[in-house]
C-alpha cells in the first residue's frame, strides 16, 4: 500500500474542504457478486476531486460483521486511497485492540476512527459483554502507533445540559489521548454544529472537525426511528415533513427537496470552519452526482447568512395547506451551550451529594492519609490477588461496597476518580465519560438515567469539573476482575490516573 495517498490528511494539511463517503460493512462485501458492485461504486467515486476517502464501518450492521481491514485493502488497491476505517470497541477489551493495532501495522493501515460502540444487537447469554472505550483505545494506539491518523466521535445533538456538557467534556479526553480530529454523529441540528465549533475554539482544541451529514429521506427516517438508531434524533414534526414531503410532492420532488436540504447543510458546515463532510447513507454514483449538482447551485445562490436561513426555511415549510407552517429539526425547549438560560437543567439530588462529599473524605482517611491508611497497607497490603486471603477481602469489600455503589469487583476500583458513583453501573461500564447514545440524560438502554449526567451534576455542584475533562482513566485488565481492589490500591499498584491539568 506504499503508492496510495492519504487523501484525508493531505486534505486537511491543506486546508481543502472534503467530502469522505461512509460505507456500511457487513458479510456480504465480502462475496465475489458485491466485490464486483463495490469495485465500480468506489472507483468511480475516487475520481470526483471532492471525494477524499472512503469510511468503514465496524460491527455496525450485525454484532459479528467481519472486520473492515480486509475490506480496507481491497478499497485502497483499487481506488489508491487511504479509507479511514471505524474500530468499535463493543464486546472488546485491550488485548483485542493490542491485535487490531498489530495487525494496522502490518497492513499499512493510516487512519482510524476509534468508537466505544452501540448496544448490542444479540447479547451474549451468560456473560455481561465489556466495552472497551474510545479514550483508553485512543490513549494506548497513539502510544503504539505514534503515527497514525486518529479520529474520534462527538456527538454535539444532545438538549440537556448534563449530556451535552458530558460529550464535551470528554472531547477533551480524547484530545488529550491523542485524537488527531472529531466527527460527529449524524444530527440536523446546525445551531449545534455552530455550538461544537465554538465549544472546540473556546478550549483552544487544535484538532479538526468533520461533520457527519445523511440524505435523510422518509423511508430511512422511519428506519432510524423504528431501530433506535443510537444519538440521532429526529422530531416528530421533522418525521411528519418528510412523510408529507413524499405523499403531497410525491417521489421524485422529495428526492429534490432531500438533496436541497443535505445542499444546504453542508454549505453551512463549510461557514462554520468544518474541515469536511462525512456522508453517510449515500449508495449509489447518481445519488452522488445529484448531491454535487444541489451544492454547486448552493454555493452560486447562497451569498450570505441571511439568504441561507431564508433557503432553510423554505426546505423545512411542510407542503400543502397545514396549520403549522415549519418543521423542526431539533426539540422545543432543548438546552444550548450559547444561550443565556443554558443553567436551568442541573439540579444534584442531595444523595449524591452526600455520598460525594462523605466518600472523598473516607477514602482519604483509610486509603489515602492518616493511621488507618498505614495500618491497612500493613495488614493486607501484601495480600496477592486470588489468594485465600484474597477471597475474603473480596466478599467484605463487595459486601460493603454493592449496596452503596453497585460494586461489581472489577479488581480496579475508580470510584474516588469518578465522583463515586461506579463506573460499573454504566451498561457499558464507561468510566471516562458518556457514549453518544444518550436521550435526554436517559441511557441509551432506556431503562436508567446515564450515570455520566450524574457525575457532572456532583462534578459542577462541587466545582470539580475539570476531572471530567482531564483525567484519563484506564481499562480495568479483565484478569484483574473479581479479586479485591484493596491491596493493590495500598501497594501502590494500581494504574496511574493520567492527568492534564486543569480547566
Amino acid at each position: 500500500m506504499n503508492t496510495v495517498q492519504n487523501r484525508i490528511v493531505r486534505s486537511l494539511q491543506n486546508k481543502e474542504f472534503f467530502w469522505t463517503v461512509e460505507m456500511v460493512i457487513s458479510a456480504k462485501h465480502l462475496q465475489d457478486a458485491e466485490i464486483v458492485v463495490l469495485d465500480d461504486f468506489v472507483n468511480e467515486l475516487a475520481s470526483r476531486p471532492e471525494v477524499a476517502g472512503f469510511s468503514l464501518t465496524d460491527r455496525v450492521a450485525s454484532d459479528t460483521d467481519p472486520s473492515p481491514v480486509d475490506l480496507s485493502e481491497h478499497v485502497a488497491g483499487q481506488t489508491r486511497m487511504q479509507p479511514l476505517l471505524h474500530w468499535s470497541g463493543k464486546d472488546r477489551d485491550i488485548r483485542d485492540l493490542r491485535a487490531s493495532l498489530e495487525q494496522f501495522r502490518e497492513r499499512g493501515v493510516e487512519n482510524v476512527l476509534f468508537l466505544t460502540g452501540d448496544k448490542l444487537k444479540s447479547p451474549p447469554a451468560g456473560r455481561r459483554p465489556r466495552y472497551l472505550e474510545s479514550v483508553a483505545a485512543i490513549q494506548l494506539a497513539r502510544e503504539v502507533l505514534p503515527g497514525l491518523f486518529i479520529a474520534a466521535a462527538l456527538n454535539p445533538f444532545k438538549y440537556c445540559e448534563e449530556e451535552s456538557m458530558a460529550q464535551y467534556l470528554k472531547l477533551g479526553k480524547k484530545i488529550a489521548a491523542g485524537a488527531d480530529c472529531i466527527i460527529t454523529q449524524i444530527g440536523f441540528d446546525l445551531v449545534k454544529h455552530e455550538e461544537a465549533m465554538y465549544w472546540m475554539h473556546a478550549q483552544d482544541c487544535r484538532v479538526h472537525a468533520i461533520a457527519n451529514v445523511m440524505a435523510l429521506s422518509a423511508v430511512r427516517a422511519r428506519y432510524i426511528r423504528k431501530h433506535q438508531l443510537a444519538g440521532v434524533t429526529i422530531t416528530d414534526s421533522f418525521m411528519e415533513l418528510l412523510e408529507r414531503d413524499e405523499a403531497v410532492l410525491g417521489k421524485e420532488q422529495a428526492e429534490r427537496r432531500v438533496m436541497r436540504r443535505l445542499a444546504l447543510q453542508i454549505q453551512a458546515i463549510k461557514y462554520l470552519d468544518y474541515a469536511g463532510v462525512q456522508l453517510t447513507g449515500l449508495h449509489s454514483v447518481q445519488r452522488l452526482k445529484i448531491l454535487k449538482s444541489a451544492v454547486d447551485a448552493v454555493r452560486i445562490e447562497i451569498t450570505d447568512r441571511l439568504t441561507w436561513n431564508e433557503a432553510w426555511r423554505e426546505v423545512m415549510r411542510l407542503p400543502g395547506n397545514h396549520a403549522r407552517n415549519s418543521a423542526h429539526s431539533a426539540p422545543r425547549g432543548g438546552w444550548y451551550l450559547t444561550h443565556k438560560d443554558r443553567q436551568k437543567h442541573t439540579f444534584v439530588t442531595l444523595k449524591d451529594l452526600l455520598q460525594y462529599r462523605v466518600m472523598e473524605k473516607a477514602h482519604r482517611y483509610i486509603f489515602e492519609q492518616g493511621p488507618l491508611a498505614g495500618l491497612l497497607a500493613r495488614v493486607i497490603g501484601n495480600v496477592e490477588r486470588f489468594s485465600r486471603r484474597d477471597k475474603l477481602l473480596l466478599k467484605l469489600e463487595r459486601g460493603i461496597k454493592a449496596p452503596l455503589f453497585g460494586c461489581e469487583t472489577c479488581g480496579m476500583c475508580r470510584l474516588a476518580v469518578t465522583q463515586y458513583i461506579c463506573p460499573e453501573t454504566c451498561p457499558k461500564g464507561l468510566a471516562n465519560g458518556a457514549c453518544g447514545g444518550t436521550t435526554m440524560n436517559r441511557c441509551e438502554y432506556g431503562d436508567r438515567e446515564c450515570i455520566h449526567s450524574r457525575k457532572y451534576r456532583v462534578a459542577r455542584n462541587n466545582r470539580i469539573l475539570y476531572q471530567l475533562e482531564k483525567w484519563l482513566i484506564p481499562a480495568v485488565p479483565e484478569k484483574w476482575r473479581n479479586s479485591s481492589s484493596w491491596p493493590p490500591y495500598l501497594r501502590k499498584e494500581a494504574p496511574k490516573i493520567r492527568q492534564q491539568g486543569r480547566l
